[in-house]
């Protein structure tokens, strides 16, 4: 019986022995103290009492100044910048060893731009603390010069997104950009370099996540005797995209003027009586001209590979006037006996219904 008593309480030393291990293996990762690869960013002896927790959560804004250079056919642009970070945290954060470690969010993430000779960059600067937000505010001002990938296929009814970003230099789970919900990012009402025509709509902020080459056991431990997984670092990038539109009727009536000026033009054709055939066929030949050059127009305006909207409208209008010609040819055969083809004012109202079905349909699925 004794010996039973003796086994019994062996049991249940070996099981919480067990269960103390199983529980040491796995590092709760709080605070910054456990986070798996903070001895290889930082040298600062950070200990468990320090109560930093992670992930850093940084809120970003941007403001514009102005928008310069925007056109087309450029594939850069310059934009005057003011970029504003938030954070818990500030350069000299000072731990329970009493020695200081730089949480300051310009340290932490970085912009995503390439420095331009002849353009201004500031320093980041601090700004100021904010007590209804408990947080820090730093500032950078800087103009710079931009790519950006047009899309044309809208045009020119088309939004173009300009993307400004910040990307973390490290993990997500220690460093996270937010946007900035107290101080919303916007621009000046009045840009005095923006080419007239684009208008500021909005800015729209998203995070995305950007998988780099380190492999570490980011989440479970820091080795794996510790039950550490290892993974792809995975870095937070906070993306603020510009949508700017064009305003106004006027690039509109540059645009295609010339095309619907020759549609026109090969309508009045069916107004010629057929006597006048050698007039009807001088029309239509300056229509199909007309129409075919404006087109070229509209392709010297933009370089883009792409069909573009502008593209199907000035297409769907030389297909409208070569449909005209062809009809004038058959109501001059005089072998074919379609009487409702062969009056004038019936094959106009067919050619410019033809048109507008076309051509609203065109609107209500591109647009």
């Amino acid at each position: 019986m004794k010996n039973y008593y003796i086994f019994f309480l062996f049991i249940i030393v070996f099981s919480s022995c067990t269960d103390s291990k199983k529980q040491n293996s796995n590092i709760n990762k709080i605070n910054l103290s456990n986070h798996p690869y903070w001895g290889l960013l930082n040298p600062s002896d950070i200990t468990k009492f320090d109560t930093i927790k992670i992930p850093l959560e940084i809120d970003a804004s941007i403001f514009i100044d102005d928008i310069s250079e925007l056109e087309t056919n450029k594939t850069d642009y310059n934009a005057d910048l003011k970029l504003r970070l938030w954070s818990s945290f500030q350069e000299d954060e000072v731990l329970i060893s009493n020695d200081t470690i730089n949480l300051a969010p310009y340290s932490l993430i970085e912009f995503d731009y390439k420095i331009t000779e002849n353009l201004y960059h500031s320093k980041w600067e601090w700004d100021g603390y904010y007590e209804d937000i408990n947080k820090y505010r730093y500032v950078k001002e800087m103009e710079n010069k931009f790519y950006h990938k047009w899309d044309l296929r809208k045009y020119p009814f088309d939004k173009q997104k300009i993307r400004l970003s910040f990307t973390s230099r490290y993990d997500t789970s220690y460093v996270r950009i937010k946007n900035s919900k107290k101080f919303i990012s916007d621009s000046n009402e009045y840009l005095p370099n923006l080419k007239d025509g684009f208008v500021i709509d909005t800015i729209v902020f998203k995070e995305e996540f950007i998988k780099s080459e380190i492999i570490e056991p980011f989440d479970n431990g820091i080795y794996k005797h510790q039950g550490g997984t290892e993974r792809n670092e995975v870095r937070s990038r906070g993306v603020f995209e510009v949508i700017i539109s064009r305003q106004g009727s006027w690039l509109f009536f540059k645009l295609f003027l010339g095309s619907f000026l020759s549609l026109i033009l090969s309508w009045f054709v069916f107004l010629i009586p057929m006597s006048e055939f050698d007039a009807k066929s001088n029309l239509s030949v300056g229509a199909i001209f007309g129409a075919v050059g404006n087109k070229y127009f509209v392709d010297s305006a933009i370089s883009s590979q792409v069909l573009t909207t502008a593209d199907l409208i000035n297409n769907l209008i030389i297909t409208i006037v070569i449909f005209n010609i062809l009809l004038m040819i058959y109501q001059k055969n005089k072998k074919l006996k379609n009487k409702f083809l062969k009056n004038e004012k019936s094959a106009l109202k067919i050619s410019i219904s033809i048109f507008i079905t076309c051509l609203v349909c065109l609107f209500i699925f591109l647009l």
